[in-house]
C-alpha cells in the first residue's frame, strides 16, 4: 500500500478520535435532512445510535426544534443559534440544550451539508438549581432555628398567663378571650415544632438509605390512608441503583410531603407513576446523580404559580399549611441535591428530586 494512502487512513482515524472527543454534541445532515453522522456526544444527548440514525430523517430521532433549527439555516444560508431550548425526547424525557446549525458550502458556493451543534445545559443547570436551593435552605435554616428559641420561653409564658387568667375569674368574656389565647399559642407551638425539623443535621452522621424502600413505604401507607381518593400508584424503579448516603427520616419527610402533594391536587382515580433512574449526562466533582421522578396526570399547575409552591405558606388548598413542599426544598437541598418541577395545565405535574451519589 503506498505511503499516502497510510497518512490518510491513519489522519482520517485521529480525524475520528477528535470528533468523538468534543464535548458538544455534532450532527452532520445533508440538504433533505438525512443523518450522515454524529459524534458520541450527540448519541449521549439524544439516546440514539448513529449506526440507526444513519441515513434517516432528522425527523424520525431529533426534536422537532432541531429540525426547525436546520431548516432555517438552510432556507437562511446562514448560521441560526438558539440560546436555549427545552425539548422532549421520542422517550419522553425532557432536556434542556442550546443548539446552532451551520451550511457547509463547496468552493462554488453550493451548500454541501448542515452541521449542528448542541450543547447539553442539563448539568449546568442542575448545579445553578442546587447551589441556589442549597443557599437558601443555609440561610432560612440558620434564621429558623434563631427564631425558634427566642420563642419559646415567650410563648411558653403566654399560654401559662392565658391559664392562670381562666382559673382565677369567673367572667364568661375573659375565660373565652383566654381559651383563644391558649389555643392561638399552641397554634403557634405546633408550627414552630414543623419548622424544627429542619434543625441541623450532620453529614458525617449519614447512613446508608435504600431510596427505593422510602418509595415503596410510602407509597403502600397513601394507598391505604383513609382518603375517599382512589389513587393508582405505579412504581417504575432502576433496580441498578444501590443504597445512597442520607438522613432516612428527613428524606421520608421530604417524598412523602411530595408525594401527598401529588395525591391531594389530583382527582379520583388519578395515576401517579414514581421512577428512579441513573443521570448520566453530568457529574458534580466525584459524584454521580440519581433522580426521583413523581409524575401525575392531574390538573396541573398554573405557570405563574410555579415559583411559589417552594415558599412557606403558599398554599392553594382550603386546609393547607404551605409548608409541605417548602419543608422538601429545604431537605433536598440538605442533602446536596436539587428539585425541579414543570407542569402543563389539564396535562399533569412532574416534580424531579435530583439526589448525589458518592461511589
Amino acid at each position: 500500500m503506498p505511503k499516502s494512502n497510510r497518512v490518510t487512513k491513519k489522519q482520517g482515524l485521529e480525524l475520528k478520535e477528535i470528533f468523538d472527543a468534543l464535548p458538544d454534541g455534532i450532527i452532520v445532515l445533508d440538504k433533505s435532512f438525512s443523518i450522515l453522522d454524529m459524534n458520541d456526544a450527540a448519541e449521549n444527548i439524544f439516546n440514539i445510535s448513529r449506526k440507526k440514525a444513519y441515513q434517516k430523517s432528522i425527523t424520525t430521532y431529533l426534536p422537532e426544534e432541531i429540525e426547525e433549527t436546520a431548516k432555517k439555516a438552510l432556507a437562511e444560508e446562514r448560521t441560526i443559534m438558539v440560546e436555549e431550548i427545552s425539548p422532549v425526547l421520542r422517550g419522553g424525557e425532557r432536556i434542556l440544550i442550546q443548539a446552532s446549525a451551520s451550511p457547509i458550502f463547496s468552493e462554488d458556493g453550493e451548500i454541501k451539508c448542515l452541521i449542528i451543534q448542541v450543547r447539553d445545559l442539563s448539568g449546568s443547570n442542575f448545579l445553578s438549581k442546587r447551589n441556589l436551593q442549597q443557599l437558601s435552605s443555609s440561610n432560612f435554616e440558620g434564621f429558623i432555628t434563631g427564631l425558634a428559641h427566642e420563642l419559646k420561653n415567650p410563648l411558653s409564658g403566654i399560654r401559662g398567663a392565658a391559664q392562670i387568667l381562666a382559673s382565677e375569674t369567673k367572667d364568661e368574656e375573659t375565660i373565652k378571650c383566654a381559651d383563644i389565647i391558649i389555643k392561638e399559642a399552641d397554634r403557634l407551638r405546633d408550627l414552630i415544632d414543623k419548622f424544627k425539623r429542619l434543625e441541623p443535621f450532620a453529614k458525617d452522621a449519614f447512613e446508608l438509605v435504600n431510596i427505593h424502600e422510602i418509595l415503596s413505604d410510602i407509597t403502600f401507607l397513601e394507598s391505604k390512608s383513609s382518603s375517599n381518593k382512589e389513587i393508582n400508584f405505579i412504581q417504575n424503579f432502576d433496580v441498578a441503583i444501590p443504597p445512597i448516603l442520607g438522613d432516612e427520616n428527613s428524606l421520608k419527610q421530604a417524598f412523602l410531603n411530595i408525594i401527598k402533594n401529588a395525591k391531594e391536587a389530583n382527582p379520583e382515580n388519578a395515576i401517579i407513576e414514581i421512577s428512579t433512574r441513573w443521570i448520566t449526562d453530568y457529574k458534580f466533582r466525584t459524584e454521580n446523580v440519581i433522580s426521583v421522578e413523581i409524575k401525575d396526570n392531574g390538573e396541573g399547575i398554573p405557570k405563574e404559580n410555579l415559583e411559589k409552591i417552594f415558599s412557606p405558606f403558599y398554599t392553594t388548598k382550603k386546609k393547607g399549611s404551605g409548608l409541605g413542599l417548602f419543608l422538601a426544598y429545604q431537605i433536598i437541598a440538605k442533602h446536596g441535591g436539587a428539585i425541579f418541577v414543570e407542569s402543563e395545565l389539564e396535562k399533569g405535574t412532574i416534580f424531579q428530586v435530583h439526589l448525589p451519589f458518592t461511589k
